[in-house]
């Protein structure tokens, strides 16, 4: 199934006070991915180490590399097919599935950011 996401990423910002700080910052305009489910055994592997995988999207490699450039973490807005509504996620796991498209497992929410 094909859905929208927006990237986001978090990056290092001076705020008013010329001091630098964590902040999340999302694109403007949205790509389209490929969702698909997370397997059984990487979703019972993730939750033996602590971790809640909660979706997976496959996306085109350039696409998602050139909007990463200098990002200290990967942070992903998906489209819900049911609800229509855009859920925040964060990228923990990448992976290069051909030349053309990286995997992306997601975790639901935001981590360690402040937006």
């Amino acid at each position: 199934m094909f859905t929208t996401v927006y990237l986001g990423k978090e990056e290092l910002v001076r705020n008013e006070l010329g001091e630098k700080e964590k902040s999340i910052v999302f694109a403007d305009s949205f790509l389209y991915c490929e969702e698909k489910s997370v397997k059984r055994s990487e979703f019972y592997q993730a939750m033996q180490t602590g971790q809640s995988i909660e979706k997976a999207i496959i996306m085109n490699r350039y696409e998602y590399y050139t909007y990463k450039n200098n990002a200290l973490k990967m942070f992903a807005k998906v489209q819900d097919s049911f609800t229509l509504n855009m859920i925040e996620y964060t990228v923990i796991r990448e992976y290069e599935v051909d030349s053309d498209n990286v995997e992306l497992t997601l975790k639901r929410g935001v981590e360690n950011a402040s937006t």
